[in-house]
This record gives C-alpha cells, structure tokens and sequence, in this order.
C-alpha cells in the first residue's frame, strides 16, 4: 500500500488534495445528454471508478457519483497523461474528470476525457463491480460496501432519510415543536425494558441511557409545553433480532388537551399523509397503498380496533379475568412459550403468548385497545373497568409500530403503580419500571389531560421500503465481533 502511495507522489501527483471541481452531477449529465452533445462545451464530473476496460489506445472506465453513473473515454491522442492514467488508477479511486459529452458507436451516452485528476487513492483492492461483495457477513460489518455496490441498498436509506423528513414536516405543519431532552440520565423510565448502565464521574453518580424520552416529555407537558414531539435514539440492552436492534430511533410525541380517541384519529391522518407523500415520490402509482412482504397494506381504509382481551381470547379460548395464571402458563408451555417462571404474572405471560403467536397475524393497519393495567404502568385507567388502561398499540404488517395512551397524570395512582412495579424491580425483572420520585413531583405541580404517542421509526422504515429485517433499514447495525 505505501509503495502505491509513494510511485503516485513520486511522478509528482498528490494521492489526497483538498480541492476538486464539480459543474453538474453525472445525472444533470444524463438526462441533459442532448443538449451537453450539441453545445459541446467541457465540464467537471467527479466520481469513483467502479469498472476499467483498456484497449491500449482507448480506456474505458466507469464512473458512479451519488446521483449516477456514466461511462468515461479516454484517448491517446486527445486526453492528456493518457500513459500516466494506467500507473496511477484502479478500481475503487475517485477521480475529477474534465470533458465533454460524447456518444461511441455504442451510442452508450459517455464523456469524452480531455483530462483527470485523482481525487482519493483507494487501498483496498475492489472487486470488479460486476462480482461485487457476496460475502454477506463483510457487507453487514461493512455497510458502505453495500451502497457502493448495491443501489437498492442505498435506494432503501434515501428512503429512511426522506420518511423522517417528511415526519418532521407533517408534524410542524400541524403545530407541533421539535424538542430535546437528555440521553444520559439520572433516572430512567419510560417503558418496560432493561437499561445500559453508565457513570459520571464528575458528580460521583450512575447514569442511564434512556430507554425512552416518555418522563421528560411530559415534565414539559407540566413546564406550560402543549404540542411537543422528538425523533432520537433509544437504548435498551435486550437481544438482537428480526426486529430489534440494541439502539433504535424513535418518534416520540405528546398532545395535551388530547384524549385517546382523538389520537388515535391524529395517528391515522398523520401515517395517512406520511405514506400518500412517501408514494408521491418513490411509488407514484399508488397513492395509499403499500405493498410489504407479499401483502398489499392498505393506508387509505379505517384502521381496525380490536380489545386486548378479546383477541387473546380469539387465539387462544382463555379469558384473562375469568382463567388463572396456571391456565395462561400451560397454554405458553403447550405452544413453546418461553418466559422466566419467578417473574411471571398474569400480565407478563399474556403479553408473551400475544407477541409470540398472535400479533404476526394483524398486517393491515389495527389499533389494539384497552391494555392490562399491569402491562399499562404510565396509561389512565379505564374507568369502565380499572383493570384495563386508555392505551393503543398500533400494529402494520405484524409489527408493532405505534404504542400510545392517554396519560396517567394521578400522581398518586402513579406513585401507586410506581411501587408496584419497584416490587417487581427488587424480585429480579429487569424490565420493570424503576421508582422515579423526580417524575411523582412534577405531577403534584400538575400536568393537563394529554394524549402520547411513540412511532419506531425502524419498523415504519422497514414496511414502507418492504424490507424483512431491521438490520436492512439500520446503517450501522450490531453485529457480533469477528472472531479471530
């Protein structure tokens, strides 16, 4: 590698500049193409090499921008270093090309190289980009190797980054603020799932990072804030799978003055008018449907309600007031079920038995409604039956995609249900909710009726760009150390 750095500095060529020229993007170029061939007028390209095909007088080279991709043409007896380029490039360096627009008898539409320069060395050896990488475990580790080579690939982030975009955009049209809240936290809470644990050393006390920005969200809420959401990361040390990732990106937004019902209206205009401009742009065909996994998912119908307790009860003929938890664990261990046996409850295994063999079945857009209590820790009662909570989960294509409620903000029914959850802390469920005092207080100042809502943005990415895994729609997904 060094002896390629030092023959290219050597003829007197800097394998690193700061400076490059650009006029147009190799896709101005292409769909340009006529009017660039009739003017005849030179111009600046850059780009990575991604083929090379020598001839002796005549070079042929593909060269790939962010838009693009065209092929290039150098000659003997009109590009200038002609006899220089072979020492100096291969495949995988980008280049500054100056030329004109020009078409072979191939009438393959190119750019006729008057001259070059290197742009960036390149030390890897990149394959011939018709192999390209098949080594699936390379390209996870690896993900800029699978946008260099894979245009779907890339094609499917271009789609993440606009999704979130147009999130945001939605939203500040209907009145709402982006706002910030801490990573790093003295208290952690916000849903059922175990932290990763830090420490600042600075104040000589343990830090979390957030599992959700739910709590500090609402003491905005009680800070005078009415209609606030923010897009971040969340972090939860639990496993890797089809659909979770150790840290994720969520939409989290809270509206006071809001009750369920009418969120759960909010939800669906705002997934609505997310997907009517997601299609405007990548599936100009369609206008509310998507089509994900095989199903076509449709957007512009109701959503479907259906009762926590009444599809339990569909899939598996037990009725969570009237059977026992003894009858909810030999259904789990009849369908292979797993779940620790000194943490379990009534809620707990419900909730299991749910995940594992009923929630795959709900792919067109369905609120569920009316939650335990015990599952429901932050969410209001519902005053029909205090058992069950004003919660929502929304679910698309056999994801959960959408958990809301309307807000608990009792804060004695809180501090109430708080302990409870502290309990089971002690008896060894990571997952449960911790005491936060700190919350308890800044409900006795008092918080408006409110309405919240959470979107994983990761799971919305993978249906609306029809792809099967999380790591798929994550640019730097975790993956296991390579073992030496």
């Amino acid at each position: 590698m060094l002896e390629e750095i030092e023959k290219i500095k050597k003829i007197g060529i800097d394998p690193y500049p700061e400076k490059s020229k650009r006029d147009f993007s190799i896709s101005e170029i292409i769909l340009n193409f006529r009017k660039f061939l009739k003017n005849k007028k030179r111009f600046w390209i850059v780009g990575r090499i991604m083929a090379i095909r020598d001839h002796g007088n005549i070079i042929f080279i593909d060269i790939k921008d962010e838009t693009s991709k065209i092929q290039c043409i150098l000659k003997k007896d009109f590009t200038l270093k002609f006899k220089i380029f072979r020492e100096i490039f291969k495949i995988g360096d980008f280049i500054n090309i100056y030329g004109n627009a020009f078409l072979p008898k191939t009438k393959e539409k190119s750019v006729l190289v008057k001259k070059y320069v290197l742009l960036s060395k390149s030390l890897k050896n990149f394959p011939k980009e018709y192999y390209k990488f098949r080594d699936e475990e390379l390209l996870i580790r690896n993900p800029y190797l699978r946008t260099i080579f894979y245009d779907e690939d890339k094609l499917i982030f271009d789609k993440r980054f606009y999704i979130i975009r147009i999130l945001r955009e939605i939203l500040w049209e209907k009145g709402f603020v982006e706002v910030e809240t801490p990573i790093l936290q003295t208290h952690y809470g916000g849903a059922l799932a175990k932290p990763f644990k830090t420490y600042l050393e600075a104040l000589d006390i343990p830090l979390y990072l957030r599992i959700a920005p739910e709590l500090y969200l609402k003491k905005m809420i009680v800070g005078g804030f009415e209609k606030i959401f923010e897009i971040g990361k969340n972090f939860r040390n639990e496993g890797i799978d089809r659909e979770h990732n150790p840290e994720f990106t969520m939409m989290e937004l809270y509206y006071a003055y809001c009750d369920r019902e009418s969120l759960m209206k909010f939800v669906e205009e705002l997934i609505k008018e997310l997907v009517k401009r997601f299609n405007k742009k990548f599936n100009k065909k369609e206008m509310y449907i998507i089509e994900y996994q095989g199903h076509k998912i449709d957007f512009g119908k109701k959503w479907k309600r259906i009762k926590y307790v009444d599809i339990i009860k569909k899939y598996t003929d037990l009725d969570y007031f009237k059977n026992s938890l003894e009858d909810f664990i030999n259904f789990a261990k009849k369908n292979n079920i797993e779940f620790n046996p000194k943490i379990i409850t009534k809620g707990k295994i419900v909730d299991e038995i749910f995940k594992k063999i009923i929630r795959k079945e709900l792919i067109q857009p369905t609120f569920l409604i009316d939650h335990p209590k015990e599952i429901s820790p932050l969410a209001k009662l519902n005053r029909k039956n205090p058992e069950l909570t004003l919660r929502f989960q929304g679910y698309i294509g056999g994801l959960e995609v959408i958990n809301a409620f309307a807000e608990l903000n009792d804060p004695i029914d809180q501090k109430n249900r708080f302990e409870e959850q502290s309990k089971l802390l002690k008896q060894g469920d990571e997952e449960a909710h911790p005491y936060d005092e700190t919350f308890i207080e800044a409900l006795e100042y008092g918080m408006p009726p409110t309405a919240g809502l959470g979107i994983g943005i990761d799971r919305l990415v993978m249906i609306l760009t029809n792809s099967k895994y999380l790591k798929e729609v994550i640019y730097f997904p975790f993956v296991k150390e390579k073992e030496n």
